[in-house]
């Protein structure tokens, strides 16, 4: 897995830096998922508790989280995996991250 930083394109307004279409938890740099967001591409909402995020193959893994809680299920935190439309993007003045 690789921390691709072209396709997107897109800057925040105090950077100049590529968004990276991939990013991973244990894989992409900490400093950098600190500072992006996972959303749906068709509504603009921010996806929480995203452990991998591929935006040229639409793929989410991510936790269940259910009344801002993690999901236990069989003493693990459930985990879903998704195919949809999404987009990585710079935080710029939003507050929270995805991660």
């Amino acid at each position: 897995m690789s921390n691709e930083v072209e396709g997107q394109g897109a800057a925040a307004a105090e950077s100049d830096r590529p968004v990276p279409t991939s990013v991973e938890i244990g894989v992409t740099a900490v400093d950098v998922l600190a500072d992006i967001r996972v959303v749906d591409a068709e509504t603009g909402e921010r996806i929480d508790k995203v452990i991998f995020a591929d935006a040229d193959a639409g793929k989410v893994r991510r936790y269940a989280v259910e009344n801002g809680g993690l999901v236990l299920e069989q003493d693990q935190f459930k985990v879903i995996e998704e195919d949809r439309p999404i987009r990585i993007e710079w935080l710029g003045n939003k507050r929270k991250n995805s991660f």
